[in-house]
């Protein structure tokens, strides 16, 4: 068990290391998500519609699109490079690199989520401090099961040379009901209704979250060998 969470720890402070020093892919999820926002705050007259009605559907489309972005760039450099072959190589179980490359995922995302949520206050006008603690926790779970899947296609699409098409393709119609119980929990507590009361998303956000790391487990061994 130890030598198992040295493994996923060792890929994890690899692909933090070579964010850190590259900062390419938190500084392209960041910008691409901010344009998002600011092309639909001027799509929309906040003076006829509320911001806690569109709000939560902009700011999630904003972490999809670029969240996919950063998942599209997972792989790519350990199969550029030859990278991903060497970790096949190692006696490393193949989980632990699923493990791995799901944490540093979930890490990216939420670091650049939490940048985003300042300026979402800024354009939207949206007091977002009373509600943060229940908003944080929506936005891992949320984020936790689009990285459960998205890692786990993204290893499957790596090997296309259409990658860049084929992983929203298949990432998008199986996270749609993650993206509604999110979308519906961020509007509710904006409305400062508080998670309590909204236990039945809560559940089938983090019954999904199981189902798409219990399939990745299942399955990370024969699409890795592919």
């Amino acid at each position: 068990m130890y030598l198992y969470l040295n493994q996923i720890k060792a890929i994890v402070w690899k692909d933090l290391v070579t964010e850190l020093k590259t900062r390419e892919l938190f500084s392209s999820m960041f910008i691409f998500a901010l344009l998002v926002i600011i092309i639909f705050i001027f799509s929309v007259d906040l003076s006829i519609v509320k911001a806690n009605e569109v709000g939560p559907g902009v700011l999630w489309v904003a972490f999809l699109f670029a969240g996919t972005m950063g998942l599209n760039r997972s792989f790519m450099l350990e199969k550029e490079n030859g990278c991903l072959e060497g970790l096949i190589l190692t006696p490393a179980d193949r989980t632990a690199i699923y493990f791995g490359k799901l944490i540093s995922n979930l890490i990216f995302l939420m670091v650049m989520e939490i940048f985003i949520l300042p300026l979402f206050m800024v354009f939207f006008n949206v007091d977002l401090i009373p509600f943060l603690g229940p908003l944080l926790v929506v936005i891992f779970i949320g984020t936790l099961g689009f990285c459960a899947i998205g890692t786990l296609l993204s290893s499957l699409s790596s090997n296309l040379k259409t990658r860049e098409i084929m992983l929203p393709i298949l990432l998008y119609p199986l996270i749609v009901p993650v993206m509604i119980a999110v979308v519906r929990m961020t509007g509710q507590i904006l409305d400062g209704k508080s998670l309590g009361t909204m236990m039945n998303w809560v559940g089938l956000t983090l019954a999904f979250d199981i189902i798409f790391i219990g399939v990745s487990v299942l399955t990370i061994d024969h699409i890795l060998e592919e």
